[in-house]
C-alpha cells in the first residue's frame, strides 16, 4: 500500500473517530435492559395495584426480591421461559377474570413484546449498583458532552475542532492530485492547491487530543464543585445529628444481597473489614456469627411447606462474637444501642405496624438477639408480607421516627397461602453500608464474601494483634463506643 494511501486512511479514521466520540451516543445493545426497558412498564401499568403500597394478590413489582417470587398463587413471576409464565400468561389472555392489567387498557403489542424479551432473557434484573469511579466520571461525561451538543453554539471549541478534521481531510485529498494534472495545473484549482497546508498525522493527534484534554479538565472541575457543594451538604447534616445512609433518588436504603442467601434466614458469618500482615490470617479472620429465623409465638422455627398454627410470626437475630474476636468491639453497651426496625430516619410520620425491638443481652460480651414482630400478620390465611427491617446502630427512638445508622438490612418476602408457608418465601440478611471496594474489589482490598457470607470464615485459632489502630478500636470509638471496664 502506497505512503499516501495510507495517509488518505489515517485522516478518514481520524475524521471518523472525532465524529463518532464527540457527536453521537453509544450503539445500544440488543440484549434486553430491564432498568431502561422492563422497569418503566411496570412502573406506569402495574404499580398501581402491585407496588410499593398496594400488594394485591400478594404480588409487589416495584422491587426484585418481592416481585420474581410471586404472588399468593405459589407461581413463580417469570417461570418458564415462555408465554406459560405466568406473567405473560396474564398479560395476553383474553379472560377478564385473570388478565393484566385490570384498569387502563391492554399492553400494547410493543409492550407486551418487551416483556417477553425479557421472559426469554430468563428475566434479567441487574441490581443498581453505583459503578467504579472510572465508569462513573465517563458516564457522567458523555452524557453532558451530547447535552452540551445538543445546544449549538454553546461549545464552540468542539464544532471548530470538527470543521478543523474536515478541512485538513479535504486539504489532503487535494494535494494527493497529480501535480501534472490538467485540472489543477493552472487557474484557481491550482491556487486552491498550492494554499493547502501540510498537516502531519502527528499535530493533528495534537491538536484533537489537546481540545479533548481541555475539555475533560472543564467538565472535571465543574464536577469537583458539585461534589464539594454536596459534601458540604452532608456535612452540615452530620453536625446536625441526621447522619443517615442516603438514598438513590429519595429511596430506602436497600441491602445487598450475599451469596448463597436463600430461604428462610439461615447464619452469616461476618468478616474483619481490615486487612494487615499483623493480624491474624492477614486479617481475613470472623469477628461474628449472626443467625436469622423465622419463628411463631412460641419461639418455633418455621421451615417452608409448613402450617403456621399461632396467630403471630417474628423475625429473630442473634449476633455471636467470634472465638477471640476483639471484645471492646462487642461491648454490651454497644449491642443494646442496636434497633430492629422498619422505620427509616428521614420518615416523619408514625409507622403503626412497627414495634421497634432493641438486642437483649443472653450472654454478656458474647451473645445478643432480639425478636422483631411481623404486626402485618394477625393470623390471616392468605397474606403476603413484603418488606426491610433494619438492623440500626447507635440508634435513638421517638414516637414519630428513630434516629440511627442502617448496618444491614432483613428482607422478607413471605406467601402464606391457607396458613401454608408457600416455597417462593424467602428471608435473608445483606449489608447496607459497605465501601465501595466490596463491590469492586481491587488488590489489598476485601470482598463483599469476605466480610459477610453464608460460607464460614475462618476463625482466630492463635493471638491476634493488641494493636488498636489495627483493630479499629478509635473508628468506634469515635462513634461513641466505650470500651469494657477491666
Amino acid at each position: 500500500m502506497s505512503n499516501t494511501a495510507t495517509s488518505i486512511g489515517f485522516w478518514r479514521i481520524s475524521v471518523l473517530l472525532v465524529l463518532a466520540g464527540c457527536a453521537s451516543e453509544p450503539p445500544t445493545s440488543s440484549a434486553i435492559d430491564f432498568h431502561k426497558e422492563v422497569a418503566p412498564i411496570f412502573k406506569a401499568r402495574c404499580w398501581q395495584c402491585h407496588g410499593p403500597h398496594q400488594q394485591q394478590g400478594g404480588l409487589r413489582l416495584d422491587e426484585k426480591t418481592f416481585a420474581l417470587q410471586g404472588g399468593l398463587s405459589g407461581k413463580k413471576l417469570v417461570e418458564p421461559q415462555t408465554d406459560e409464565s405466568e406473567l405473560l400468561r396474564r398479560v395476553t389472555s383474553d379472560d377478564p377474570t385473570i388478565a393484566m392489567p385490570k384498569e387502563g387498557g391492554r399492553l400494547t403489542e410493543q409492550e407486551v413484546d418487551v416483556l417477553r424479551r425479557w421472559v426469554v432473557a430468563r428475566a434479567p434484573w441487574p441490581e443498581q449498583i453505583p459503578p467504579s469511579g472510572r465508569d462513573e466520571f465517563l458516564t457522567r461525561y458523555g452524557h453532558d458532552l451530547w447535552k452540551r451538543l445538543g445546544d449549538f453554539g454553546s461549545e464552540p471549541k468542539i464544532w471548530i475542532l470538527l470543521v478543523f478534521a474536515v478541512f485538513v481531510g479535504m486539504a489532503e485529498r487535494i494535494r494527493r492530485v497529480p501535480a501534472d494534472s490538467p485540472r489543477w495545473s493552472s487557474g484557481v484549482l491550482r491556487r486552491v492547491r498550492s494554499c493547502c497546508p501540510r498537516v502531519s498525522a502527528a499535530g493533528f493527534s495534537v491538536v484533537v487530543l489537546g481540545t479533548i484534554l481541555w475539555d475533560v479538565v472543564g467538565f472535571s472541575m465543574r464536577l469537583s464543585a458539585e461534589f464539594a457543594t454536596l459534601n458540604q451538604k452532608l456535612a452540615d447534616a452530620e453536625s446536625a445529628g441526621e447522619r443517615r445512609p442516603v438514598a438513590m433518588n429519595g429511596a430506602p436504603p436497600r441491602p445487598l444481597r450475599p451469596r448463597g442467601a436463600t430461604g428462610l434466614g439461615g447464619t452469616y458469618y461476618r468478616g474483619n473489614d481490615e486487612r494487615s500482615e499483623k493480624l491474624f490470617n492477614g486479617g481475613y479472620y470472623r469477628t461474628a456469627t449472626m443467625r436469622l429465623t423465622l419463628i411463631d409465638e412460641t419461639n418455633q422455627p418455621l421451615a417452608l411447606g409448613q402450617k403456621i398454627t399461632g396467630s403471630q410470626l417474628f423475625v429473630r437475630l442473634e449476633i455471636e462474637r467470634a472465638l477471640k474476636a476483639t471484645p471492646s468491639l462487642f461491648t454490651d453497651q454497644m449491642m443494646q444501642d442496636v434497633l430492629l426496625t422498619r422505620r427509616t430516619s428521614d420518615r416523619t410520620e408514625p409507622f403503626p405496624t412497627d414495634e421497634p425491638v432493641k438486642l437483649e443481652v443472653l450472654q454478656t460480651g458474647d451473645r445478643w438477639s432480639a425478636k422483631y414482630r411481623l404486626a402485618d400478620f394477625t393470623g390471616q390465611s392468605d397474606i403476603a408480607l413484603n418488606d426491610i427491617i433494619y438492623v440500626d446502630t447507635g440508634a435513638k427512638r421517638s414516637a414519630e421516627a428513630v434516629q440511627g445508622l442502617a448496618q444491614y438490612g432483613i428482607v422478607f418476602a413471605l406467601r402464606i397461602r391457607e396458613r401454608t408457608l408457600q416455597e417462593n418465601s424467602e428471608l435473608w440478611l445483606g449489608p447496607i453500608l459497605v465501601p465501595g471496594n466490596f463491590q469492586y474489589p481491587i488488590d489489598g482490598k476485601i470482598t463483599l464474601a469476605e466480610w459477610l457470607d453464608t460460607n464460614p470464615i475462618p476463625e482466630i485459632t492463635s493471638d491476634n494483634t493488641t494493636d488498636p489502630k489495627l483493630l479499629g478500636i478509635p473508628e468506634h470509638l469515635d462513634k461513641g463506643a466505650k470500651l469494657p471496664e477491666k
